[in-house]
C-alpha cells in the first residue's frame, strides 16, 4: 500500500499594523523567558514586533493539530539551531514543522503523522524524530529583490550545473531564476538541519522543466479552542492571497558524488516543490520522504486576529 504525506502550508501576514498592545500582551504571555529574551534582543522595533508575531502564529497553528494550548508548546533545537518539538510532545503528537519569513510574509509548514505510543520505546529527540517517524522537511519563502547582486553570489554559492543553466537564460530572466533556485536551496538546507555546514555547491536543482499548476488557498478561520476572553483586537486590513497559488512539483535534485567532485547523482528519495505567490514572492518545499510516497500539499492563509 502506497504511503502518503500531507504537507500543510500556512501563509501569515507580518504587517505589524495588525499587532496592538492587547495582542502583543497575549502572545508574550504564551512565551517562555528564553523566547522573550530572543524577541527583545532585536534592535529595531519592527523586528521585535515581527518576531513576536512569528511566535504567536506558530503556536496557534500547532494548536490546530493537538489538544495543546499555545503556551504549552515546548521546543528544542538541533545542533545548528533547527527548531522542533520536544521529544515528549513529538511522541504525543507526531507533528513536524518548519518556518520561514521574508518581507511581509511568514510561511509555516506542518507535517502531522499520528503516532502509536504503544509501538515505540522512548528514545532521544534526535533518534525519535530522525529515525523512527520523522522525515527531513524544510520550507522557504523568498522576496525578489532588485538590489541583490546575483552574479556576485552565483559563482560562490551555486553549483556548476545551476550556474551554467542560469547564465544560459536571457538576462531579463536570470534574476527570477536566481531567487527560485535560492528558495529551493534554502528549503533543502533547512530540511537537512545542517546550516552552512552543508555546502551550497554540494547539491543542484534542475528547473528546465518547470510546470506550474494551481494550488487552492483556504481562507477559512482557524479553529481556535483556546479563545481568549475579552480580547479586543485592533481591526486592521491585511493582504489577501489569491484564491490559487502556483506550484511545480517533481523538481529534480542531484547530490555531488563523493568519489567524483565533478559528478552529480540524482537524489531519488527527495521530493521538491517550487511555488509562486505573486511576481515578488516565491516559496519552496523539500521533503526527504522517498520517491514512492504520495505527497499532498495544502495551503491556507491565516489572519493574525484569528489566532486568539
Amino acid at each position: 500500500m502506497q504511503s502518503s504525506t500531507t504537507i500543510q502550508l500556512f501563509y501569515c501576514s507580518l504587517n505589524t499594523d495588525l499587532l496592538d498592545d492587547c495582542s502583543a500582551s497575549i502572545v508574550r504571555s504564551w512565551l517562555p523567558e528564553n523566547e522573550l529574551i530572543k524577541v527583545d534582543r532585536f534592535i529595531q522595533q519592527s523586528s521585535r514586533e515581527q518576531g513576536l508575531m512569528v511566535r504567536g502564529y506558530l503556536r496557534a497553528v500547532l494548536s490546530q493539530f493537538a489538544d495543546i494550548t499555545p503556551q504549552q508548546w515546548q521546543f528544542e533545537y538541533g545542533e545548528k539551531g533547527k527548531p522542533r518539538l520536544s521529544a515528549a510532545q513529538y511522541k504525543q503528537t507526531g507533528i513536524q514543522f518548519n518556518v520561514s519569513h521574508s518581507g511581509e510574509w511568514l510561511l509555516i509548514g506542518v507535517i502531522h503523522n499520528a503516532i502509536d505510543s504503544n509501538t515505540i520505546a522512548f528514545k532521544s529527540a534526535d533518534s525519535v524524530i530522525a529515525e523512527e517517524f520523522g522525515v527531513d522537511f524544510g520550507v522557504d519563502i523568498e522576496r525578489r529583490r532588485n538590489s541583490t547582486n546575483i552574479h556576485a553570489i552565483l559563482h560562490h554559492y551555486f553549483s556548476s550545473p545551476e550556474e551554467s543553466a542560469l547564465l544560459a537564460l536571457p538576462e531579463n530572466q536570470q534574476r527570477e531564476r536566481f531567487f527560485d533556485l535560492w528558495s529551493l536551496k534554502e528549503s533543502y538546507i533547512k530540511a537537512k538541519g545542517l546550516g552552512l555546514a552543508l555546502s551550497l555547491k554540494s547539491f543542484a536543482f534542475d528547473l528546465k522543466n518547470l510546470q506550474f499548476c494551481p494550488l487552492p488557498v483556504s481562507h477559512e478561520p482557524l479553529s481556535v479552542t483556546h479563545k481568549v476572553p475579552d480580547a479586543h483586537m485592533t481591526s486592521s486590513t491585511y493582504k489577501l492571497l489569491n484564491k490559487e497559488l502556483l506550484l511545480s512539483d517533481n523538481i529534480p535534485l542531484s547530490l555531488l558524488c563523493e568519489t567524483d567532485t565533478k559528478q552529480y547523482v540524482t537524489a531519488s528519495n527527495w521530493q521538491c516543490y517550487l511555488g509562486r505567490i505573486d511576481q515578488t514572492y516565491r516559496f519552496a518545499i523539500s521533503v526527504g520522504c522517498g520517491a514512492e510516497n504520495k505527497v499532498v500539499v495544502k495551503a491556507k492563509q491565516v489572519n493574525f486576529s484569528d489566532i486568539f
